[in-house]
């Protein structure tokens, strides 16, 4: 059995299609068909899925986890591990030490589901998370036109060659995140229907736990605050956590407003995509803007009460690996809580093919980032307890991925005509921004 807390008790509304989790890539429900959750959690292809899953075989979407658990490596079904027949998170502690597990004043999830049936009792739900639209002011390296309209922008004139169709460059391609050809599904909630999902939730999901929200940007998505209003009715609404992805870049936020609408909720975390040092921040998320990020960071801790967090969000694909030591340095100065994921696809922005030309001189900057991690814990222990503590952890599974998933050579080739491609069109220059790296005659070499 392959047990998965995503599969039993999640929902996940993408481009067009609900799913259990971010990384089940199969197109289960489709918005067409409906949106309301009451339908959808147990809908057929649901079930389906955690059949499979039930009696140990891999759906063809979980292939993501399925990849890094050959490799043995953490993957994102096992964000939750079982623990006296309750699931908790596996990694990290509350501010007591404790594991944060299921509340014990509701049905443990194992229990709501059926494996007869492969239903899951309404009672079971535990997390939702929601997409509104592509709307965004950012058009970042690693991202693509399904979640940003940024990149539709930069595509818009853009026609692909021979060169972008012989390296499958996905996110040139306007394939990356399709289904084939015909997929022309997109993120696309009006704020009426979302208020609908919400009251569906409310009315027919009880103990709901955890209610993440992403994009595009939602600073720039009407739909997001009504619907943060609508979820406060919710009647687990003082135990439930709520987590958004945002750049934090908005110029004109409006913090007052925004901590009024998450004071209902028992925490709130906003995952800042921050991916990028100082240096490379403007580079790597194309429309970014440093100084504005410190500002939107420092105004939202100060209104900010005790059970609101911010976290800065490592998303590391190859360019991360270009800039490591600068971007935990970089993130130590913000005085936010760390968090980290992987860039598994496409492959040509995989981290782990820095490993092929240039492992000596990754393994440098590894020590060099580990010796920082050493010297700020023991230069300040509040600010260490408070922010970094789990620095050195999120490190240990960025250098875990890269140096345990192999990849083709071939795909490194790829990484090298994407990066020439991808500054032609964002009228900008690699070397202007690396400084260990540069670009010779379209190779990579390292510099210092």
């Amino acid at each position: 059995m392959l047990k998965c807390y995503y599969a039993l008790g999640g929902m996940n509304y993408k481009n067009g299609v609900i799913s259990v989790c971010p990384r089940q890539s199969d197109q289960l429900v489709f918005a067409s068909e409906t949106i309301l959750p009451s339908k959808i959690f147990n809908h057929k292809n649901f079930k389906e899925v955690r059949r499979k899953l039930h009696n140990g075989e891999w759906p063809s979407g979980c292939d993501s986890c399925e990849d890094m658990e050959q490799d043995n490596l953490t993957s994102m079904r096992k964000d939750y591990t079982l623990v006296n027949g309750r699931y908790c998170k596996s990694h990290g502690t509350d501010d007591d030490g404790n594991l944060v597990c299921e509340s014990s004043n509701i049905p443990p999830l194992l229990e709501c589901y059926n494996e007869n049936t492969h239903e899951t009792d309404f009672k079971g739900l535990r997390h939702l998370e929601l997409r509104f639209s592509s709307t965004c002011n950012f058009a970042c390296l690693h991202c693509s036109k399904v979640y940003s309209s940024g990149w539709t922008k930069k595509l818009k004139n853009y026609v692909p060659d021979e060169e972008d169709r012989l390296n499958n460059l996905q996110q040139l391609l306007g394939t990356e995140h399709r289904h084939g050809a015909t997929d022309k599904n997109e993120i696309s909630l009006s704020t009426e229907e979302a208020l609908k999902i919400v009251e569906d939730l409310n009315e027919h999901f009880p103990n709901v736990e955890y209610v993440d929200f992403s994009g595009g940007e939602l600073l720039y998505q009407r739909q997001f605050f009504p619907t943060l209003e609508k979820l406060a009715e919710h009647p687990n609404a003082k135990n439930m956590n709520i987590s958004f992805h945002s750049n934090f870049n908005a110029p004109k936020l409006d913090v007052t407003r925004l901590t009024d609408l998450l004071y209902p909720f028992r925490s709130s975390s906003i995952v800042v995509s921050i991916d990028a040092g100082r240096k490379i921040y403007p580079y790597f998320r194309h429309g970014g803007d440093w100084e504005q990020l410190q500002k939107n960071i420092e105004d939202f801790k100060n209104h900010a009460n005790e059970d609101m967090h911010i976290i800065a969000s490592i998303t590391t694909s190859i360019y991360q690996m270009l800039d490591l030591y600068d971007i935990f340095d970089s993130i130590f100065d913000l005085e936010i809580c760390f968090d980290a994921s992987i860039v598994q696809t496409p492959k040509y922005i995989n981290p782990s093919l820095i490993m092929h030309d240039f492992s000596e001189e990754v393994e440098q900057d590894i020590k060099k980032t580990y010796e920082l991690i050493d010297k700020k814990e023991k230069r300040d222990r509040k600010i260490w307890d408070r922010y970094n503590r789990r620095s050195r952890y999120w490190l240990n599974y960025i250098i875990e991925y890269v140096k345990n998933t192999k990849l083709s050579y071939s795909h490194f080739n790829r990484f090298l005509v994407y990066r020439k491609k991808s500054d032609a069109i964002w009228k900008q220059n690699f070397n202007d921004y690396f400084d260990n790296y540069q670009i010779e005659q379209n190779e990579l070499v390292r510099v210092s």
